[in-house]
């Protein structure tokens, strides 16, 4: 990205930059000047003002050790953040690297630790808030690509470490373990920076928060989750920004609650969403790099919002296939792997513009709700790794925030649930720590927030996967969940079993002389909704005997008639208040018997009222007044 000057700025830093990039001899006022070429003030380049400077020995180390010092001695244009010597050797004290001293590091980590810290253009900080354009976006930017590649941080996976789910079951016996890219595009920089803040509202409250109480001003400049200390140290090939702590990039949202152990469950309730793909593209430039053999595979989240490109590209798609094609149970809203994640939006904007935000609640306290609101899945399932991928993911879903400038702290009043689209009632109380990606920020939390869907009446089709997945999946497709996921109205939810769906007859069809009966079933293979359709003698009430089966229905007529069914099994208001009939969303009418008792109580149907045809007997009453929002009942 090239930077922008504007035409007309203050202070002494923006004057060297106009005079910077506009040319060296408008300042040139004394024969040294002249001499040189250059103004005495731009200092030398930026490997020798660090040699200068005496404390940044570890720097130079990395820069002579990756070739880059003619690099940053002579040419190019560029931005450098680095840290002095003594925040190199508390860090080889203690870290995650396993590394105790310079020596030490791989090569691997020597370009991690330098590329991620280098940005290929020459940038004052309050530059670096702005997207570049014609004109520019002033103050709009808090990601930006660094000089890291996405090889840089490759490594393999090992047994051990692989999530225990189907889709790594192939993987399991490969001793060697598997060559794994955490995502096959790079990590960008991630920067809080005073313009940016300003524009999006975001208060000294918030930066707090998102400091851990480190930083209390809006005023502050924060780069991959370190506090800018001295910044736009001119140089004539470019700019050093001194940060406090080591300038290592960012993980994404994923690799955090992976790398903390208190939010390891959560972790693992991600795993059941993620697998290895094969990435021919990536396998041949790690080949190509490193003279090896390997295939080279790519970690992706089953997701609406997810990179489904090969390395070298960064499609933003919906990626609902397992790595052998096959369709799966439910996908993320987004990829919390996706190291440039940005959500779909129409205006055009990139990773630049904003990010995402994550709550990952701490296993105490996943295991405090568990036992508690969470009681009912603990009862129908037992253990988490029992609860279904449809059934977990709204729990998750609603931990993956698709902004995060539209809800730091201060906005958490923007944080809603999926479905009903009301305020979660997140507070700033509630976050324990917080953690800056390079995809969005994490918010470790002290409690969690339950979906509406877990107390919805429609709860028991949705947990009744295997009985109940055909109305299920009319609820969830046909735009029924944000309905009966309202907690503002009561609810009477008749909710028909797939074996009741095999006998539905087609009121449109009452009254003619070939009426139709359709058979519901769910494809498991397409993961949707099909069905077969019959004539139906009205005399014997049975299909047709010898009768032609009619073609199956296609997918707009199966819509249509799901649709008008869902309208006339709610009810507004609670059928066992001692009326007899009672009117439908629909506007059809149900008579009730024997109200309220289990394996007694019968609905009758219009058709059923005229025809003298067999009730409905209520063999389940599902109460969901106490959290929730009425009754369901199943026959």
């Amino acid at each position: 990205m090239k930077s922008y000057v504007p035409k007309k700025r203050t202070g002494a830093a923006a004057l060297a930059t106009m005079l910077l990039l506009s040319g060296a001899g408008l300042l040139q006022s004394c024969e040294k000047d002249e001499l040189v070429g250059q103004p005495s003030w731009l200092g030398n380049s930026i490997y020798e003002r660090l040699q200068e400077e005496g404390n940044y020995n570890y720097t130079l180390r990395l820069i002579d050790d990756l070739d880059q010092t003619s690099v940053l001695s002579q040419t190019g244009s560029k931005t450098l953040f680095v840290a002095e010597d003594k925040v190199y050797e508390d860090f080889f004290k203690s870290n995650t690297w396993g590394v105790r001293k310079y020596e030490d590091l791989t090569s691997a980590q020597k370009k991690l630790l330098f590329n991620s810290a280098m940005v290929n253009n020459a940038y004052l900080v309050e530059l670096l808030s702005n997207v570049s354009g014609n004109p520019p976006s002033e103050g709009q930017c808090m990601r930006r690509e660094t000089a890291a590649s996405v090889f840089d941080s490759i490594s393999r996976i090992y047994p051990a470490e692989m999530p225990n789910t189907e889709f790594w079951a192939k993987y399991k016996d490969k001793k060697e373990g598997i060559v794994l890219l955490r995502d096959n595009t790079t990590k960008p920089m991630i920067h809080f920076l005073p313009a940016y803040m300003k524009l999006n509202k975001i208060t000294d409250s918030d930066l707090a928060v998102l400091t851990n109480g480190v930083s209390t001003s809006a005023q502050d400049a924060w780069v991959n989750g370190k506090k800018l200390v001295e910044r736009d140290i001119t140089c004539k090939n470019g700019y050093i920004q001194k940060v406090e702590g080591l300038p290592t990039a960012s993980d994404n949202m994923a690799a955090i609650v992976h790398s903390h152990s208190n939010m390891s469950r959560f972790a693992s309730l991600l795993d059941r969403f993620c697998a290895p793909y094969y990435d021919e593209a990536a396998t041949k430039e790690y080949n190509r790099l490193y003279n090896n053999t390997d295939s080279v595979f790519t970690l992706k989240y089953f997701s609406s919002t997810s990179n489904t490109s090969q390395y070298g590209a960064s499609t933003g798609g919906e990626l609902n296939t397992d790595p052998d094609g096959n369709l799966v149970d439910a996908m993320l809203s987004f990829d919390p792997g996706w190291n440039q994640y940005m959500y779909t939006n129409t205006a055009g904007f990139d990773l630049h513009y904003d990010a995402g935000a994550m709550l990952a609640p701490t296993n105490a306290a996943l295991d405090f709700w568990w036992n508690h609101d969470g009681k009912v899945l603990q009862d129908l399932y037992g253990a988490w790794e029992n609860v279904p991928m449809q059934v977990l993911v709204k729990l998750l879903d609603i931990n993956l925030i698709s902004s995060f400038s539209e809800t730091v702290p201060s906005k958490f009043n923007n944080i809603l649930d999926n479905t009903t689209k009301v305020a979660l009632g997140v507070k700033a109380e509630d976050v324990d720590s917080c953690f800056m990606g390079c995809n969005g920020v994490v918010y470790m939390l002290n409690r969690v927030y339950s979906p509406a869907s877990y107390s919805s009446v429609s709860f028991p089709a949705l947990v009744n996967e295997e009985t109940m997945n055909v109305i299920y999946w009319a609820i969830k497709n046909l735009e029924f969940e944000p309905y009966l996921n309202s907690m503002d109205a009561y609810y009477s939810f008749i909710i028909p079993t797939n074996t009741s769906m095999l006998t539905y007859l087609d009121p449109c069809t009452y009254g003619t002389s070939n009426p139709i009966l359709y058979e519901f079933y769910y494809d498991f293979d397409r993961k949707t909704v099909k069905a077969h359709r019959y004539y139906y003698d009205m005399v014997n009430h049975c299909k047709q005997e010898g009768a032609r089966q009619l073609s199956d229905a296609t997918d707009t007529q199966i819509a249509n008639r799901l649709t008008d069914m869902l309208d006339n099994l709610i009810i507004v208001g609670n059928i066992e208040d001692g009326h007899t009939y009672y009117k439908t969303k629909g506007g059809s009418v149900v008579k009730v018997e024997n109200a309220g008792r289990e394996g007694v109580m019968k609905i009758y149907g219009g058709l059923q009222v005229e025809e003298g045809l067999s009730n409905v007997t209520v063999q389940t009453i599902y109460d969901q007044t106490t959290s929730g929002n009425g009754k369901s009942r199943t026959s």
